[in-house]
């Protein structure tokens, strides 16, 4: 009976800081963009612009990436991030807060770099190779988006999905074990 009750005051605690934690956020969050919360305040993370593409090829097949300057990101977390989007509503028309998408970038030579083009003989791939988050809508204009499950140590980035799968802002930031 002790253990039960251990658990079920662990479970409300969990509840309990997680609902502070999106009144902060909420309260926090003054323009448009992706945040995380780092020690009870709000960060808001800077998106990072593509410097140029890389095109490599060899007889039976093509990439293009987009690189980013950078061996690493500012912005490191925990393996299982909690992120808000807040999307005033003079941009509702515009942004859909279920378009944003989580994306890998590999890191080499001081740069980190995101595949968004890849042709061979067996066909082709345009547009980032990217995955849904969880998403929770906390008011008509905050949004909190996280993972279930916990992400593997490396470089990431949020993107808008624009419908192309090529993203214009890149919200990055990295994951250490």
């Amino acid at each position: 009976m002790r253990r039960i009750f251990v658990l079920f005051s662990l479970v409300l605690f969990g509840l309990s800081v997680q609902a502070q934690n999106d009144s902060i956020a909420i309260s926090q969050m003054k323009e448009l963009g992706v945040y995380y919360l780092r020690n009870d305040t709000l960060v808001q993370i800077v998106p990072i612009m593509q410097e140029r593409t890389k095109v490599s090829s060899s007889p039976f097949s093509a990439k293009g990436s987009m690189v980013y300057e950078g061996e690493n990101s500012e912005n490191v977390l925990g393996n299982k991030p909690v992120f808000y989007i807040y999307i005033p509503n003079m941009y509702k028309n515009r942004i859909n807060a279920k378009q944003f998408r989580l994306v890998t970038l590999t890191s080499k030579k001081g740069q980190r770099r995101l595949n968004t083009i890849s042709v061979s003989v067996f066909g082709a791939r345009t547009g980032a190779k990217s995955q849904i988050l969880n998403m929770e809508e906390l008011n008509e204009e905050c949004y909190k988006i996280f993972s279930d499950d916990a992400i593997p140590a490396g470089h990431y980035g949020i993107f808008y999905n624009y419908g192309n799968g090529v993203p214009l802002k890149l919200y990055d930031f990295d994951i250490k074990e």
